[in-house]
C-alpha cells in the first residue's frame, strides 16, 4: 500500500475537522455551552478525546471555529439559495422558515441562540461572529419584510418590529428543541406561523 501524498493528508485533515465541527454544532446544540464537554464532543464525532485536542485547544476554540464554519458555509448558502429564487418575498421567508424547523440545519440557531441568552462571558472573537450573523439575518430578511408590504403579501406595522417579531419566535423554537412535530405537515404549520405577520 503506498503511502498518502501530502494533498491526501490535508484532505484527510480538513474532512477530520470539518466532522469534528459538525459534531459540536450537535452537542452544543442539544446541552448548551455551559453543559457540554469536550469528551461529549469527541464521543459524537466517533474520535478520541485526545485526537480532538490535535486540532482543537479547548472548548471554546472549538466553539468560535464551528460556529465560524457553519456560518461561511451554512448560513452564506442559504441566504445564497434563499435570494436567488424566482419567488416572492413571503414564499422566501416561508423558505427560511421551513430550514430553520428541519432537524440538522437548527443546529446553529440553536447554538447562537444557547450563546445570547447563555449569561456566560463569552470571548469577545465568538461575540463578533454572532452579532455578525444576526446583522446578516436582518440584511437579508428586513428587505423582504419591506417588499412583501409592499405589493400586499405582509401587513402594515413597521418592518423591524415585524422581524424582531419573527426572529423572536423562530428562535423560541429552535431554543424548544423538539423539531420533530413541525416536521409532520410543515407546510401547514408554518402558513399558522406566518400568519403572525401576513395579510389575512
Amino acid at each position: 500500500m503506498c503511502p498518502l501524498n501530502e494533498d491526501q493528508l490535508e484532505q484527510i485533515r480538513i474532512e477530520r475537522k470539518n466532522q469534528i465541527m459538525a459534531a459540536a454544532l450537535k452537542v452544543f446544540a442539544e446541552n448548551g455551552i455551559k453543559l457540554t464537554k469536550i469528551s461529549m464532543i469527541a464521543k459524537e464525532a466517533g474520535i478520541s478525546h485526545g485526537l480532538l485536542y490535535h486540532y482543537f485547544k479547548s472548548k471554546e476554540e472549538v466553539l468560535h471555529s464551528s460556529l465560524e464554519w457553519a456560518m461561511t458555509n451554512g448560513t452564506a448558502e442559504l441566504f445564497q439559495n434563499m435570494n436567488s429564487m424566482n419567488a416572492s418575498p413571503l414564499e422566501k421567508i416561508k423558505y427560511l422558515s421551513k430550514v430553520a424547523v428541519t432537524e440538522g440545519d437548527s443546529n446553529i440557531f440553536r447554538v447562537v441562540q444557547h450563546l445570547t441568552h447563555s449569561g456566560l462571558d463569552i470571548p469577545e472573537e465568538t461575540q463578533k461572529l454572532v452579532e455578525s450573523s444576526g446583522n446578516e439575518y436582518v440584511q437579508n430578511l428586513l428587505p423582504l419584510i419591506i417588499q412583501g408590504q409592499e405589493n400586499g403579501e405582509i401587513i402594515p406595522s413597521p418592518p423591524q418590529e415585524l422581524l424582531e417579531l419573527y426572529l423572536t419566535v423562530i428562535s423560541g423554537i429552535m431554543m424548544e428543541g423538539d423539531l420533530k412535530w413541525w416536521q409532520e405537515n410543515m407546510d401547514k404549520k408554518i402558513d399558522l406561523l406566518l400568519r403572525m405577520i401576513t395579510v389575512r
